[in-house]
């Protein structure tokens, strides 16, 4: 049996752990918890914008510079073992760690909800310049200021009280931003002006926390799909005026998934405007975008209810934005990469190389567990290189400084946590000196993203 891109991460760590201590997960309860699952995968501060890549490539306003004007340097860090998390800032440029910047068991002045275990960081950064995290147990967002680490603003994305399950967070302006929610209100109310239907982008204002509307997305599932399938809008770029969005299609209680399918939405009329569908892919996720060829990059990876073909329908998908229609240019199949589905949480992309991850397993019955991977691979064609292996499940969401030409891997590995340097400005690609991004607490990262 293989874990996917809809099981949370504190059921993935929390596994192998029950099982060292002397547990027992058998079958049975691993089924149980993936019926259960709630999806969410688990310096200095930079005057740029850009995506995973260092480069979002969109139209700025007057919150900021435009989006791919200058290449960031500053790195947040989310380290988490599920229970507690620590967000530490990196800055490329220097080399400067600030160690807890934020972390769990701390409030005080707009931080009246401690950080939860489970925080993830926008797919790109925000148009006020500042670290937001997201913290999805909560369903709040926090905005935080990067030189004095201090909270600026935290208001919550449970209307109606509802575990919403915020994924991302997309900056359409200085005063508008879209919140994904990934989970549907079973019971909202009649009244329409609540915004407590879920299943959908919750508009608010970053400078106040005011919110503003919904976009329901529950009717943008792909044609033909079983009834029971829900959206779940996952995560989302603004690119070149415009706002796509993965949807995650997999029903109420995880039982089913449909294909992968991106929505277009018109940040200015709040209008959804079109769809690429990805019919022969499951578990669309991350998203980035490239703005110097117009390429959206799309990672999907698999479904787990496809058991041992979950990889068949796992790839990187290029789309070519260029043109009148978004078209499928290219694709990565991730069973070119040894047969496990790719580690969905980012689509890290820079010229003609990807660098990608794939998910191991942990062991089950009498099925032997399998390594993380971490592969550079040429759109252009030719074998992907891979670049390191670990534990199952240790290796995160990575991040590409484009000018510095170096690419960062969190490595959660429980004895040894470090975020992991590759330097891509030599051809072979070689690793360098690793760092601990949270020596105070030794917590594991499990991400990383610009800010």
């Amino acid at each position: 049996m293989s874990m996917s891109s809809f099981v949370p991460f504190q059921v993935l760590f929390s596994w192998p752990r029950r099982a060292r201590a002397g547990g027992s997960v058998g079958p049975t309860t691993a089924l149980l918890f993936l019926a259960a699952a709630v999806s969410s995968i688990a310096a200095c501060d930079s005057e740029s914008r850009t995506s995973a890549t260092g480069d979002a490539g969109s139209a700025g306003d007057a919150g900021g510079p435009p989006l791919n004007a200058v290449t960031a340097t500053g790195l947040a860090i989310v380290s988490s073992d599920f229970a507690v998390t620590s967000v530490a800032l990196y800055d490329v440029a220097t080399g400067r760690l600030k160690d807890d910047c934020v972390h769990s068991g701390v409030t005080g002045p707009n931080l009246a909800q401690e950080l939860s275990g489970d925080v993830t960081l926008p797919t790109q950064t925000q148009h006020r310049r500042e670290l937001a995290l997201i913290d999805r147990k909560n369903a709040v967002v926090t905005y935080v200021t990067p030189g004095s680490c201090a909270a600026r603003l935290q208001f919550s994305v449970s209307t109606g009280g509802f575990k919403s399950n915020p994924h991302d967070l997309i900056s359409v302006s200085a005063e508008k931003a879209y919140v994904t929610r990934y989970e549907k209100n079973p019971a909202p109310s009649a009244d329409t002006a609540d915004f407590d239907d879920g299943d959908d982008l919750l508009v608010v204002n970053p400078s106040t926390g005011a919110i503003l509307k919904s976009i329901s997305l529950s009717g943008e599932v792909p044609a033909g799909s079983d009834p029971s399938i829900l959206a779940r809008p996952d995560r989302g770029v603004l690119a070149d005026g415009k706002v796509y969005v993965t949807l995650g299609n997999v029903s109420a209680d995880f039982g089913m998934v449909g294909t992968g399918r991106v929505v277009v939405i018109d940040p200015v009329t709040d209008m959804i405007t079109g769809g690429i569908d990805l019919p022969d892919h499951k578990g669309c996720s991350a998203l980035e975008y490239q703005a110097t060829s117009k390429r959206l990059y799309v990672s999907c990876g698999g479904a787990f209810t496809d058991g041992p073909d979950q990889a068949a329908k796992s790839a990187l998908v290029e789309i070519d934005l260029s043109g009148a229609t978004p078209t499928i240019a290219r694709t990565i199949a991730a069973i070119a990469l040894g047969g496990q589905s790719l580690n969905f949480t980012y689509a890290a992309v820079f010229g003609e190389t990807a660098f990608l991850g794939t998910l191991g397993t942990f062991p089950m019955g009498a099925e032997p567990g399998t390594s993380d991977g971490f592969f550079a691979v040429s759109l252009s064609g030719g074998a992907p290189t891979k670049l390191l292996g670990g534990g199952a499940y240790n290796f995160g969401r990575a991040a590409v400084n484009v000018a510095g030409k170096k690419v960062f891997l969190p490595d959660g590995d429980a004895v040894t946590p470090r975020v992991r340097i590759f330097d891509a400005s030599v051809d072979p690609i070689v690793a360098v000196d690793p760092f601990e991004p949270n020596p105070a607490g030794h917590l594991p990262p499990r991400e990383v993203a610009w800010y």
